[in-house]
């Protein structure tokens, strides 16, 4: 019986091996300028990479079954698996379109690798995302909206746009692009970044129920009155550092915002 039992155990971890696998996806920029992910819920990393070529990621996805060979999946937000990982790519003028096309892309991780030039947009709305955000070494424009998840980027130099309603974000960032601006929003969340010592930057800072902390020097903008300075009201700071630059909106209501110089 012992024996019969170890066949088991043992054809059923083949069969997980056989069935579960990493796999793929690549697709060429060629004239794209952004790269713009929706409806999708599942876990999902973003980094730069070299080439032309969007590298899609993903671990743990189950093989179509034999039965599915010469049919297509069919997913209820109307979405064609169209990768074979669980996602619909396509090219919509100068945007490659990607959502999520299967019930198993709902609950898999994704790693997109995307070409340095690329800009990047994420709308992670969907009450089903649960996992954090991660972007690492990224050097062009982010724009994501989020719901219920924080956001991690370390070594990025934006622009960055951030619209958070219940997470943290968190941000280290390499250099700062002086090009264009710098927005971070969260509701509920968290904002904390950090800044080379170097950044020279108009910083507007604000929360509500919050407390705002940093160790950079800023100089406050101050506005006279009948002889007074009037610097701001409630938790609301604006100033610059290191003389001046590119814009930095830093907003919570409910939660703290820390400034940090490194």
């Amino acid at each position: 019986m012992k024996t019969i039992n170890s066949i088991l155990i043992i054809a059923s971890l083949i069969l997980g091996i056989s069935t579960s696998y990493a796999q793929e996806f690549t697709y060429d920029v060629k004239q794209a300028n952004q790269v713009f992910v929706k409806n999708f819920s599942g876990g999902i990393s973003i980094e730069e990479t070299t080439g032309t070529q969007l590298i899609i990621e993903t671990g743990k996805f189950e093989k179509r079954p034999e039965r599915a060979d010469g049919l297509k999946s069919l997913y209820g937000s109307g979405a064609e698996d169209n990768t074979g990982i669980g996602l619909q790519v396509e090219m919509n003028g100068s945007v490659i379109e990607i959502v999520g096309a299967s019930k198993q892309a709902e609950d898999a991780y994704y790693t997109f690798k995307v070409p340095k030039g690329i800009n990047f947009k994420l709308d992670y709305r969907s009450p089903f995302a649960n996992d954090d955000v991660k972007v690492k070494n990224f050097s062009s424009e982010l724009e994501v909206s989020i719901l219920n998840p924080g956001i991690t980027l370390e070594n990025v130099t934006g622009p960055v746009i951030l619209n958070l309603t219940n997470g943290d974000i968190n941000i280290d960032f390499g250099t700062v692009n002086q090009s264009s601006p710098i927005s971070l929003h969260a509701t509920n969340g968290i904002i904390d970044i950090s800044l080379p010592a170097n950044t020279p930057a108009d910083i507007a800072m604000s929360t509500i129920n919050g407390e705002i902390f940093t160790n950079f020097d800023i100089d406050f903008d101050k506005k006279e009155k009948d002889g007074l300075s009037y610097i701001g009201g409630g938790q609301k700071i604006n100033g610059t550092i290191n003389g001046g630059g590119v814009d930095i909106k830093l907003k919570t209501i409910n939660d703290n915002i820390y400034l940090r110089k490194k």
